[in-house]
């Protein structure tokens, strides 16, 4: 097996363009234990050098030389060129003391390897520890509003004898009896120290910290070989397995050998799997597409799981963590989820699940950052009305609930239930519900009582259905557009009916205006009344809409179909040079080379989806619309053995263009593919070129 986790760099991306950079983690894929050196600043992680500690869950744990120490110690500084990170731990030395810290991580427990460090500072939210001889035993109470469990239960061993030096409110100094090389393990459970006993017996007893290393080299790259490419720059195969090393990030497998405990009902539970921590506004556009694809029976597992937090908590999570479902976002994705995997074949209890959905649909609330709340008035407009209603500028709020921040997000809101009640009908229709099929098939309907035909673009209309006035489609909405639109404004928005897409082309008036349209969102400018105006100002008013190329914006969710959509206006070679441009420019081997928020794996999934030259436009349907590959050669390695490869000589050179597409021997048709031609297997073979070829397959 090659060794692909050598490919991955973990510190792309650790500047950020805006806002939140990534963290240059080594985990095991679906697993809890993350490790990443702790800094104390909400700096860019390439730019923070003090250093604060290293992860062990809630707790986190400082080595130097002195044996004296208080809290205010607890800081050193690192240079990150002289860092070696991989997926599957790291190598880091600490400037101050000369310190060493090598990190290996297992599926529930950390291990790292200090040398030259005479005392060990840990800290830990409130709680309790106890320590014996070699043990050291602590029990952190994290904050459930702060998406910790309440509980994390820690069994640290050390390869010697250590004495307590000082100890105080949330801080504790151990000193090794040896000084030149310490070997630290930590096992996690969030049930019991019991738990963490046996967790550490099957994981970390027997092995040294070269063994485990080693087995989270092999597990990366058993995990990575499921796609392998050839071609190219060896920075762009970096770039790829980088990306798709994030795409495992989530969900997060919380069972403990048989048991699990859920924050859903706050008991333990028997049971071999528990996913959680799922940003899903995100991850459902590719991330579990993706994974879905690779991965189909943990895919099953996972949604298994949405339904296990749906029976402890009585609500389907619209956006599951370690302490319940958090009021994230808008819109009820898990509908999203099932469709998909129905869609796609997968063997899961729909019928559990789409009591959730249905419930979530016709009861909860549809405001943005809320979850758990019952009806309002602007939901009852909603399903009376067919949208959902925003204020007219200057009108004060008078709905109790609505986020001080978030708003409305009206138009927003109305556009993304709409596809969620698509996914419904899909379910009920599965289920032979036909009286709720039809009424989720009316309500999918919604998006188009906001598509305002005078314009050309989705628009607010308030309660008694008039069109507000006066409307600025680059910059009515506020901060983020947040009183109609969700971080971006409608020329991103309009595109966002995934689930009709000739509904909207016949409404924009056919496929040439389509592109047209299409065309000139890639190309506009900034402007105010037709003036140009600096960048500046509408990153101030928009700062997730980073990326920008016109007014598209790759670093923001919402974007990632779009330039699959010209193959929907039978125009694919547009959709070709678009996606090599957003590729080459806004994914990079550096650290500034994510342009977004990575949003644990969703950023990184595009890629990887747009990089193999296909990507599921409407999760939900089995199908995958054509961009173009970055490399020569693809190879997709299937569950029970099949592989489906790609074959574009030319591309990792630059060559975008797709001059004649054949799939098995014969000429595709159109620029798209079937989920089920994908994974019987099989050779898709695309003559590549440097111009643009303005027919497919002719």
């Amino acid at each position: 097996m090659s060794n692909y986790a050598e490919l991955v760099n973990p510190y792309i991306g650790t500047v950020s363009h805006l806002l939140k950079s990534t963290r240059p983690e080594a985990f095991l894929p679906h697993c809890y234990p993350k490790s990443a050196p702790l800094f104390d600043s909400n700096t860019d992680y390439f730019c923070n050098e003090c250093l604060c500690g290293f992860p062990l869950g809630l707790v986190s744990f400082l080595p130097g030389r002195s044996s004296a120490c208080v809290p205010e110690d607890f800081r050193n500084t690192v240079d990150h060129s002289r860092v070696e990170a991989h997926p599957y731990g790291y190598r880091m030395e600490l400037e101050q003391d000369g310190v060493v810290v090598e990190a290996a991580v297992t599926r529930h427990g950390f291990c790292y390897r200090i040398v030259n460090a005479g005392r060990l500072a840990f800290r830990f939210p409130a709680g309790s520890f106890s320590a014996a001889e070699e043990n050291l035993r602590i029990n952190a109470h994290g904050d459930r509003n702060n998406r910790q469990f309440e509980n994390e239960y820690l069994l640290l061993r050390l390869d010697c004898p250590f004495r307590v030096i000082q100890a105080g409110e949330g801080f504790l100094v151990i000193e090794p009896e040896k000084r030149d090389r310490v070997t630290l393990k930590a096992a996690l459970s969030f049930i019991s120290f019991q738990k963490a006993d046996e967790i550490y017996r099957i994981e970390l007893q027997k092995y040294g910290f070269g063994a485990l290393l080693e087995q989270a080299r092999a597990v990366w790259n058993e995990q990575l070989s499921k796609i392998r490419v050839s071609g190219g720059s060896t920075a762009k195969q970096r770039v790829f397995y980088t990306a798709l090393y994030r795409a495992f990030q989530r969900m997060v497998d919380y069972g403990e050998y048989g048991q699990y405990y859920s924050a859903y009902d706050n008991r333990v539970h028997d049971g071999e799997f528990f996913y959680t921590n799922d940003h899903i506004w995100d991850t459902f556009r590719c991330m579990h597409p993706l994974q879905l694809l690779l991965e189909p029976e943990r895919q099953s597992r996972i949604l298994e799981s949405y339904n296990l937090m749906y029976r402890q908590s009585g609500l389907m999570p619209s956006c599951p963590n370690v302490g319940g479902d958090l009021p994230v976002m808008i819109g009820f994705h898990a509908a999203a989820l099932f469709a998909d995997a129905l869609a796609k074949g997968l063997k899961v209890d729909y019928l559990s699940a789409y009591e959730g959905i249905r419930k979530n649909a016709m009861e909860q609330s549809m405001l943005p950052w809320v979850c758990g709340r019952g009806l309002s008035e602007l939901e009852r407009c909603y399903q009376e009305q067919g949208f959902y209603p925003a204020l007219r500028p200057g009108e004060e709020e008078w709905v109790a609930g609505v986020h001080r921040r978030e708003k409305r997000q009206a138009v927003s809101v109305t556009i993304e239930h709409s596809y969620d009640d698509w996914c419904a009908a899909q379910l009920a229709a599965h289920l032979g519900k036909e009286a709720d099929a039809a009424l989720f098939r009316k309500r999918a309907e919604n998006w188009r009582n906001v598509y305002d035909a005078e314009r050309g673009y989705m628009a607010p209309r308030d309660a008694a259905g008039r069109w507000i006035l006066p409307f600025d489609p680059m910059w009515s909405g506020g901060s983020g557009g947040r009183d109609y639109f969700t971080e971006n404004n409608t020329y991103l928005y309009t595109w966002s009916v995934l689930h009709d897409i000739p509904g909207l082309k016949t409404l924009m008036g056919g496929s040439r205006a389509m592109a047209q349209k299409l065309d000139q969102l890639f190309t506009m400018g900034v402007q105010i009344s037709g003036q140009k105006v600096h960048k500046y100002r509408y990153l101030n008013q928009y700062p997730d809409a980073t990326g920008l190329m016109g007014q598209f914006a790759m670093g923001n969710e919402p974007s990632f179909h779009i330039p699959y959509l010209y193959d929907y206006c039978g125009q694919p070679w547009k959709a070709q040079k678009r996606l090599r441009d957003l590729m080459d420019l806004w994914f990079t081997d550096s650290p500034l080379g994510i342009c977004g928020d990575e949003d644990g794996g969703a950023m990184s999934s595009f890629f990887v989806f747009s990089a193999m030259g296909f990507y599921p436009v409407c999760p939900g349907r089995p199908e995958y619309a054509l961009g173009t590959p970055l490399f020569d050669r693809i190879e997709i390695c299937l569950p029970g053995g099949n592989s489906f490869r790609i074959t574009a000589e030319g591309a990792g050179d630059g060559a975008r263009y797709i001059e004649e597409a054949c799939l098995n021997g014969k000429r595709l048709p159109v620029p798209f593919l079937t989920h089920s031609q994908i994974v019987r297997g099989g050779d898709l073979i695309l003559r590549m070129g440097r111009r643009p070829k303005e027919s497919w397959n002719a």
